[in-house]
């Protein structure tokens, strides 16, 4: 009975991790890029995309936590689960994008 509310637990943790991440990651995103054009200051401007980075990375992990509890469980729903991957792809390309970023601007890691 423990497994089932721990997995139960992790299941409802990840998936409001996962949409948590996704949305403080498009905002960051959204700053960085209204930054570029208001002239944000160089320091706010790395902050903003090691702030992207790191909640991209979060959103997928917690994504690919929540995809991997739900098979778990046995309950696979389709329509969160391709909003799933969806959100694991968003946030794969925007951390390449961040990563080509990162080097054209020869930041630390």
């Amino acid at each position: 009975m423990k497994k089932s509310f721990f997995l139960e637990s992790l299941y409802w943790l990840a998936g409001r991790m996962a949409v948590f991440c996704f949305v403080l990651s498009a905002l960051a995103l959204v700053l960085y890029l209204l930054g570029n054009f208001q002239e944000f200051l160089d320091a706010t401007q790395i902050l903003l995309l090691t702030l992207l980075r790191l909640t991209l990375l979060a959103g997928i992990l917690s994504a690919l936590t929540y995809a991997a509890v739900s098979f778990a469980l046995g309950r696979p729903r389709a329509g969160r689960l391709v909003l799933c991957f969806l959100s694991i792809a968003y946030s794969g390309a925007l951390l390449l994008v961040t990563g080509f970023l990162s080097a054209w601007f020869q930041l630390p890691n």
